[in-house]
């Protein structure tokens, strides 16, 4: 699996390409994990972290999603939650879905992850409902 990665404002796109299976799910989760995180200001260490603005993952090219990246896609949705993760009481990030293909949509549904995140049909849509802006 090849994740490709964009940046439009203050939304990362993230668009893995291929099937998110056991083999690929580590990979997955620590490039969700690292758009999810705090980043320093302007690049410098010594200053306060920024949270990180929206988070929109492009499925148009998952091929398959097996219960590993399910896992993955799960604790993603808890970590982008406010207070998610170590850092306690942090604002939440917005994580939004684009052109989720039909049997994708299917395995979110069943496993009840299509109720815990927003799904648009289109990328554009998906960014603009990430945005703070």
């Amino acid at each position: 699996m090849h994740i490709a990665e964009e940046a439009r404002g203050d939304v990362t796109i993230l668009r893995p390409v291929g099937p998110i299976d056991s083999a690929a799910a580590p990979r997955f989760e620590a490039r969700l994990f690292a758009a999810l995180a705090p980043a320093p200001v302007d690049g410098d260490p010594d200053a306060p972290e920024k949270p990180p603005g929206g988070l929109v993952l492009d499925l148009s090219a998952v091929t398959q999603l097996t219960p590993a990246g399910l896992r993955s896609l799960l604790l993603a949705v808890r970590q982008a939650r406010p207070g998610g993760g170590n850092a306690g009481g942090r604002t939440g990030v917005r994580m939004v879905l684009a052109a989720v293909p039909g049997p994708v949509r299917a395995v979110l549904e069943e496993a009840g992850l299509a109720a815990l995140l927003e799904s648009h049909g289109d990328l554009d849509a998906a960014v603009r409902a990430a945005s703070r802006q």
